[in-house]
């Protein structure tokens, strides 16, 4: 039978769109939203419940016989993403969160390499975004105490000092001896204090927290390293969210944030205002915070990363309150404090640019710049402080990989370099007015980190990992206060640090891991330990160095409802530095001994279900760590502290969680936490009283419309409104026959009612 041309074509045309509909590909990259690592074997069902899995670089070929198609993409560890694919679709991204609980298969990128948490050698916990944001909207503190090995002390929101595995536990006001990033941002300065509860928790993704000297890539942190991934939004995020939260003590938050993404680029902005009258008296707290992140794929090979964030703060010290006070009148400040108003008031901003490039299969580079600045100023019942800090450097990771006979081989090289220039002055508080100068000050401080390793991976599924850390850290001090005639001016190197670590894990059956590793760590004093109280140079200081010594084992059953995490460890510190107070401002380092810190780290995750759903899900969580911290060497003044306990750690901490989701949108947790009593002098004289907390939140998010999506809930902290200090002073001294200030004082029952609109594109 004879066909026209233009019959034939438009038959020709009628049967290729017929068979594009019924049949054609979609194909795509199944990802970690966080890390943009590859997920390899995940599932993806169409709703004509067409099946595939994702191959070894998370690649998927899905064959669908109509569209619009509704799409499930699961992994375990991660939540279920749920999408509409409205035509057939090439070069996809389907971006996957991680679970706060069946944390086994997460992929996390603390070592650089792309391994599961299963994998991974040594102690590590992640904490995802919800979890952060359970117990308030101000910082993430209280989320690092549900983590095994860690316990944060928290006198108010901005006073915290963190410690891992007791390290840390004996710095006077501030986190020392931990190395803490935000992306690849130093949160660290350049004498090794930390400050990270400036960072708002809606700008965070997941926190990753490496426990010990655990990893040769991040230099000087003897306790361990925090790493904060920022929220950058997925390629399926595409709206504007207003929330607002207020609750006890006159806190309120705004909070209004965009999030828009696709294939090519991802941007977030979120604008933060804090007020709260807080707690205590002289407490006020008032915290403007703007943070960006964005990331452009400039092509399939090379990414581009922006981080910046701004943070203007004014805060009311309150300051530690002694015994007496604390068991009658817990609400007031410290009396010089009041009576001086005394209070913290500074800009900060942390910025830093990245790059990333593959070469080709085998070979990839990382490379990122940063600036960081910090202008205070803080009033003080004996002097007023101005300070001001400027802080440049790069850091950047070259990454090889090779693979024959199933074994796998990978060499990261790579180094980090920063100097901060560091400028104060004290001025006599005169009636809260100031005075005449008393000191002016300038530090420049350089640190260097180089590192190597390398991991090969064996047929058997075993890993072996070796690495070693470089670091050289200098301190230039100069004393420009010209009126008493004396010149501090000096110079300081603590000289060339080596670190090296081994470990191995294998796999004794299925998803069950043992592990072990020896590392070395160690940590520099911080400035005021280097300095004497008359501002010279300290010559006889060393840094604190450490042998951490760890077995452990992690595990997971098949059916995904059961998850575990053991860990060992033994921790020799050598060169303990102590912080002796000779007045009332006054300190000075000096190294007096050596600590054996034992422990035992032990978590699991449960879920109830026999499968996840959508709309419902029950998981519970134990997470228990037993400290045995104590002195082996310790003399100070002609006093022996030898066996006596570390000062400032609780010897027991126990969580208990239980997280649900609900039908119709209700959903919640409900949190237990044990801490034991701590030593709060180095005799083991004085002891804090253990506390129990019980915190809990409820919500209920309901869909209004295709684009809006409403979410109500509640914060519920100390619901049985027990009396604790949520921090200690330690070694607190007395001055002019007063008691000793030991106590910061934790809030009894306190609530916050929220609220949260979102717009979908």
């Amino acid at each position: 039978m004879y066909i026209s041309p233009n019959r034939f074509f438009i038959l020709f045309s009628l049967y290729f769109l017929l068979t594009t509909k019924i049949s054609a590909q979609t194909t795509g990259i199944v990802m970690d939203a966080s890390n943009k690592a590859p997920l390899p074997g995940a599932n993806i069902f169409s709703d004509d419940s067409t099946l595939t899995i994702t191959d070894q670089n998370g690649f998927f070929n899905l064959d669908i016989q109509n569209y619009p198609a509704k799409v499930q993409v699961s992994f375990i560890g991660y939540e279920t993403l749920y999408i509409v694919i409205p035509e057939p679709a090439q070069n996809l991204f389907f971006e996957l969160n991680s679970s706060n609980f069946m944390l086994g298969e997460v992929i996390v990128t603390a070592f650089v390499s792309n391994q599961s948490i299963l994998e991974i050698p040594g102690s590590i916990t992640l904490t995802g975004k919800k979890e952060i944001k359970i117990d308030n909207d101000v910082n993430f503190i209280p989320a690092l105490n549900r983590a095994t090995g860690v316990y944060a002390h928290s006198g108010t929101y901005n006073t915290n000092r963190i410690t891992i595995r007791g390290i840390g536990s004996r710095s006077l006001f501030t986190t020392a001896k931990i190395r803490a990033y935000y992306e690849n941002i130093p949160l660290t300065t350049g004498d090794g204090e930390t400050n990270v509860e400036d960072i708002d928790p809606n700008l965070i993704d997941r926190m990753e927290i490496i426990k010990g000297p655990s990893s040769s890539l991040y230099g000087a942190g003897l306790g361990g390293t925090l790493l904060i991934k920022p929220k950058t939004p997925t390629n399926q995020e595409k709206y504007i969210k207003y929330q607002f939260t207020g609750g006890s003590y006159g806190y309120f938050k705004n909070s209004l944030s965009l999030d828009y993404g696709n294939n090519k680029n991802r941007i977030g902005i979120n604008l933060n205002k804090i007020k709260s009258d807080g707690y205590r008296e002289n407490n006020n707290f008032d915290r403007l915070s703007l943070g960006l992140s964005y990331k452009s794929y400039i092509s399939s090979k090379t990414s581009l990363d922006l981080i910046f964030n701004y943070i203007d703060l004014y805060a009311q010290i309150p300051s530690s309150i002694n015994k007496i006070t604390y068991e009658t009148n817990p609400r007031a400040a410290a009396q010089n404090w009041a009576e001086a108003e005394g209070f913290e008031d500074y800009k900060k901003l942390l910025s830093g640019l990245g790059v990333s490039h593959i070469f080709n299969m085998h070979s990839s580079i990382n490379a990122s710049i940063f600036y960081t600045f910090r202008d205070s100023y803080e009033r003080r019942p004996f002097n007023i402080l101005t300070d001001n800090t400027n802080a440049l450097g790069s850091r950047m990771y070259y990454t090889y990989h090779a693979e024959w006979a199933q074994t796998q081989l990978d060499i990261t090289i790579g180094g980090e370099y920063f100097t901060d220039f560091y400028k104060w002055q004290t001025i006599e508080n005169d009636n809260k007015e100031e005075g005449d100068l008393l000191s002016d000050n300038k530090e420049s401080r350089e640190n260097l980190n180089t590192f190597l390793k390398a991991d090969l991976t064996l047929k058997s599924g075993t890993f072996i990992t070796a690495g070693i850390n470089v670091n050289r850290t200098n301190y230039d001090y100069e004393d420009i206060y010209s009126v008493d005639q004396y010149d501090n001016t000096g110079s300081y190197s603590f000289g060339t640090s080596y670190s090296p670590r081994i470990a191995i894990s294998h796999p004794v059956y299925k998803k069950i891991y043992v592990y072990g590793n020896i590392s070395h760590g160690f940590s520099p004093p911080t400035l005021s330990e280097t300095l004497t109280p008359d501002g010279s140079i300290n010559p006889t200081i060393k840094p604190e160095t450490g042998i951490n010594y760890e077995i452990g084992s992690k595990g997971m059953t098949n059916n995904q409802k059961f998850y575990y995490d053991i860990a060992f460890f033994s921790m020799h510190v050598d060169n303990l530095i102590v912080a002796q107070r000779t007045g009332e401002d006054e300190f000075i380092g000096v190294n007096a001994g050596k600590t054996v810190n034992n422990g035992i780290e032990f978590s699991l995750n449960y879920n109830f279900l026999k499968k996840p759903f959508i709309d419902r899900s029950l998981n519970g969580f134990i997470s228990y760590t037993l400290a045995s911290y104590h002195f082996k060497e310790f003399i100070e003044d002609g006093n022996d502290y030898s066996g006596n306990q570390l000062t400032g750690v609780p010897g027991n901490l126990l969580n208990i969680g239980l997280a649900f989701k609900f039908p119709y949108g209700l959903y919640g947790n409900l949190f237990y936490q044990y801490v034991d009593e701590m030593p709060m002098r180095d005799d083991n004289s004085v002891f804090s009283d253990p506390y129990q907390l019980l915190n809990g939140k409820l919500g209920f998010n309901l869909p209004l419309s295709k684009h809006f999506v409403f979410d109500i809930y509640g914060i519920f902290n100390n619901i049985f409104n027990e009396k604790y200090a949520s921090m200690i002073s330690v070694n607190a001294a007395s001055f002019g026959g007063n008691l000793p200030r030991y106590y910061y004082p934790g809030m009894p029952f306190n609530m916050y009612l929220g609220t949260e609109i979102r717009y979908n594109f």
